[in-house]
């Protein structure tokens, strides 16, 4: 069992470093210093008619088939029916090769031409318009008409304590849209990348020490002896590879590596002992996208790409010798399609081996992972958050939150504990009072907006842990 109590306060974070949490309202950054609805009308369809049993047999054989190929199975009662109906089904429409002139697309002719040759959207339709209004109706009669709201959650929050708040003006010209915060420790640093496409940095007692402009928003700093920067190319979802990978030298900013595919996330490491660190990259993409490792040539120092798995999402990753062979294996997140966790086990000659060890339905909607021994077992577990709220099925979800994962041996999870925080985005473990268990801080960018904006904040505090 585990115990927590949970503390909010009213703010919205972004990124949290180490002891240092970093936030960002209008202009400022808040950095909080740590101290020591369901209503179901079940057989009714949108016309009214009760549905036909063998009609709703055939629909989940059908909603069963198809969706199941794509990621893991959702369940229809998870969203309301207007939001399949407007949202979620017509997309489904669209990937599944079926014309819908209710849904617009507005995509450029470069990126509709990426669709074409990696047949992202079939020529020919996978099924036809009956079977389709056969899932349709199946959903239609296992959703709800609302998701019912927590009203419990109003009242289960202590005044917070263990964190101060504070604001720190940054930048008075724009609007507050941070898309990086990364502290650096060597330095004592807080680098922050913004979408005005502005590198600033900020030292404790000096304020803003430095500002710079890049190519487009960095959203991932690398510190490695040097500083790099991850730029994303275009922060909305596109099939365009308009990323770069840049040094900050002194004067200048240096690509190492361009043309990639919407990078978030950015590890170095010597893997092969050659004293050249690989490069590993999350390249999100979109319905396309990778976890690739690049390595350099000595010859002409260009760099080969090596993609790790071909699959759209990559979202972030950690170097940890999960099978104790003294080599470091690559764990990470993939937060599009087929919500998943990999580790990737290091083999010889820099080969890797991949093993699906976690999976989420997408309306999920993953958003961060970390890796921390929870229990003092000598294995690592695995935390996530889940709380994406901004595509398709902008809702309150009941199931959105954080999540432990128990490592049982031989890197196969269990989902031991499970505390529901409405949008939850970050997640971070750290012993903050000092009583020697892992405590979590949580911020939700998309929380209830209304009576529970507190929990944008919260502060975990175990009492009773595994």
């Amino acid at each position: 069992m585990v115990g927590y109590r949970s503390f909010g306060i009213e703010i919205c974070l972004r990124v949290k470093e180490k002891y240092f949490v970093e936030t960002v309202i209008s202009g400022f950054i808040v950095l909080i210093i740590c101290f020591t609805r369901c209503n179901v009308t079940p057989g009714i369809s949108e016309k009214g008619h009760h549905a036909d049993s063998l009609s709703l047999v055939r629909g989940k054989a059908l909603f069963i088939q198809h969706c199941k190929t794509c990621h893991l199975l959702p369940e229809p009662k998870n969203l309301p029916k207007e939001i399949w109906h407007t949202a979620v089904l017509p997309l489904m429409a669209i990937r599944m090769g079926l014309n819908n002139t209710g849904y617009k697309r507005s995509i450029d002719i470069e990126e509709r031409a990426i669709e074409e040759k990696s047949n992202l959207i079939p020529q020919m339709p996978l099924l036809t318009n009956t079977d389709f209004e056969l899932i349709e109706g199946y959903i239609e009669f296992n959703s709800p008409d609302s998701l019912a709201y927590a009203y419990e959650r109003l009242y289960r929050n202590q005044p917070l304590t263990q964190f101060l708040r504070r604001n720190i003006p940054v930048d008075a010209s724009n609007s507050s849209a941070i898309t990086a915060l990364k502290f650096n420790v060597a330095t004592n640093v807080l680098w922050i990348g913004n979408v005005y496409n502005q590198v600033i940095q900020w030292q404790w007692g000096k304020g803003v020490i430095d500002n710079e402009n890049t190519t487009s928003p960095v959203v991932d700093f690398t510190f490695n002896n040097k500083t790099y920067f991850t730029e994303i190319g275009s922060l909305l979802p596109s099939e365009l590879s308009t990323g770069s990978f840049t040094l900050k030298s002194p004067n200048l900013q240096e690509p190492v590596l361009q043309n990639l595919h919407r990078p978030v996330c950015t590890l170095m490491e010597d893997f092969d002992k050659d004293n050249i660190p690989e490069i590993i990259i999350c390249n999100f993409g979109k319905n396309l996208g990778s976890l690739s490792l690049y390595k350099k040539n000595r010859k002409d120092s260009s760099y080969h790409e090596y993609p790790l798995l071909s699959l759209p999402g990559a979202t972030k990753c950690y170097l940890k010798d999960m099978d104790n062979d003294g080599r470091k294996d690559i764990v990470a997140l993939f937060a599009q399609a087929d919500e998943s966790v990999y580790i990737l086990f290091q083999k010889n000659n820099m080969h890797f081996e991949a093993k699906k060890v976690l999976r989420f339905p997408p309306d999920y909607g993953t958003t961060d992972m970390i890796l921390v021994d929870y229990n003092n077992d000598g294995l690592t577990d695995i935390i996530t958050a889940n709380g994406d709220n901004a595509d398709y099925s902008i809702v309150l979800k009941k199931y959105h939150g954080i999540r432990i994962h128990i490592n049982g041996g031989n890197n196969k999870f269990q989902e031991r504990f499970f505390y529901p925080i409405y949008g939850a985005t970050k997640v971070l473990a750290e012993d903050f009072d000092k009583d020697g268990d892992v405590d979590f801080v949580v911020n939700a960018f998309y929380p209830d907006f209304g009576e529970l904006l507190r929990e944008s904040f919260v502060y975990l505090q175990n009492d009773n842990s595994i």
